[in-house]
């Protein structure tokens, strides 16, 4: 009887282990700073479903903004896949894996000068206990310069104490011009901390062999790329190459970079 029951506790165990995996494969993968898009993927192997789940997010001036227990009923998340919410309010109404954040509920108004986020899964009973770290999916945080920030940091602590945020005082470094923070860890761990992060400041589009001037090189790559119909030279985004291209870079070509 005791084997038995010990058998039992060890299979609920591995149970609940394997559902806290597969509610953490659910990750902030990049963060479109001037867009204002929070990309979220589904990392793992098998499908997950977000219904009740919820954000909890942080600003220099407003602290536990938390989304709607029911924004994300329904959401079903299978292997690989993403999901963008828009804090602009500008998500595609034709497309189902965009989300305005103003129809999830509410969100501390977007900055870049600090910022902290979770997302939360939900307990046995269907509620998201938001000070318990051990219900946060994921966590990041950001702020100029990486310097600590004791508004934005409310629920860092959790974050820490659940495993998903490696030091409340650590935040991912921004500056001012700052576009893109993109998750680097490919094995997609579940603790993370800001050396997991890649921050990109303002893209040159037209240096295209990435050396950070613009001259005839790149000028060369880009003919050279239109002449073998190599999609780096569809500058508009349309799939096709045509004068809308060459007109396109030669518009970013003007512009220079950054």
């Amino acid at each position: 009887m005791k084997t038995q029951r010990t058998a039992c506790m060890a299979l609920i165990a591995m149970a609940g282990a394997q559902s806290l995996a597969a509610d953490r494969d659910v990750q902030f993968i990049n963060i479109h700073t001037q867009a204002q898009i929070l990309t979220i993927m589904n990392t793992g192997g098998e499908s997950v479903d977000l219904s009740g789940w919820r954000f909890c997010t942080h600003n220099t001036s407003q602290v536990r903004r938390y989304s709607s227990s029911s924004g994300l009923n329904g959401v079903l998340m299978a292997p690989g896949t993403s999901i963008t919410v828009h804090m602009a309010n500008d998500a595609d109404a034709g497309d189902s894996t965009q989300f305005n954040a103003s129809d999830l509920g509410t969100f501390a108004p977007f900055e870049i000068e600090a910022y902290g986020l979770g997302i939360y899964f939900t307990n046995a009973q269907g509620n998201t206990p938001f000070s318990d770290g051990n219900f946060i999916a994921d966590h990041l945080q950001w702020s100029l310069d990486g310097i600590d920030n004791t508004t934005a940091d409310e629920r860092s602590d959790e974050a820490e104490a659940g495993g998903v945020w490696i030091d409340q005082t650590q935040w991912i470094s921004t500056s001012l011009d700052t576009q893109f923070i993109e998750l680097t860890d490919l094995t997609f761990a579940e603790l993370h901390g800001p050396s997991d992060y890649n921050v990109l400041g303002p893209v040159c589009l037209a240096d295209l062999n990435g050396d950070g001037v613009l001259n005839f090189f790149d000028v060369s790559a880009f003919l050279s790329a239109f002449g073998s119909m190599d999609l780096a030279a569809d500058f508009t985004g349309d799939g096709m190459l045509n004068f809308f291209d060459v007109s396109a870079f030669l518009s970013a070509f003007g512009a220079g970079c950054p």
